[in-house]
C-alpha cells in the first residue's frame, strides 16, 4: 500500500430506493432505509476513498464496525457520505464515519479494514 496520510477524507453523495428499506431486507412494516444499507454505503465509500492508495492486486477487507444509528433514513431522498481516515497501523485502516439526510446525522461511528493482497486472501478460502 502506498503511504496513506491521516485526515485523508472520501464523500459519496445518492438515493436510496425502496429496495433498500429495513422492510426489503426482512424488517416487515419498517419502510425506512436499513441499517445493513448505510452499513454498505460507509463500507463501499471506504474501499474508494482507499482505491488511490493500493498497490497491483490490493483490496480491503472489513475487519469491525461500531455504529450508532441516530435517526431514520427515508428512500427517496439524498444521501451524503464522509469518511474520513484517523489511523493507519501497518495494513489495518480506521476510518471515522459518517451519513447526513438533509442536514440529520443519520448514522456516526467507525469502521476499519484491512488491506489484502487479494489473490492470496481469495486463495485462503478456495476461491482463486
Amino acid at each position: 500500500m502506498k503511504p496513506l496520510s491521516l485526515s485523508t477524507t472520501g464523500t459519496w453523495q445518492g438515493i436510496l430506493g425502496p429496495e433498500q428499506t429495513a422492510e426489503a431486507l426482512g424488517n416487515p412494516g419498517v419502510k425506512v432505509i436499513g441499517s445493513p444499507a448505510l452499513l454498505t454505503l460507509i463500507e463501499q465509500c471506504s474501499h474508494t476513498t482507499l482505491q488511490p492508495f493500493y498497490e497491483a492486486e490490493e483490496a480491503a477487507v472489513g475487519i469491525r464496525f461500531a455504529l450508532e444509528h441516530e435517526a431514520a433514513a427515508l428512500p427517496g431522498d439524498s444521501l451524503q457520505v464522509q469518511v474520513e481516515v484517523v489511523g493507519v497501523e501497518g495494513r489495518r485502516i480506521e476510518f471515522q464515519a459518517e451519513i447526513r439526510q438533509q442536514g440529520r446525522l443519520i448514522m456516526q461511528g467507525s469502521y476499519s479494514c484491512l488491506v489484502v493482497n487479494l489473490p492470496r486472501f481469495l486463495a485462503r478460502y478456495g476461491l482463486a
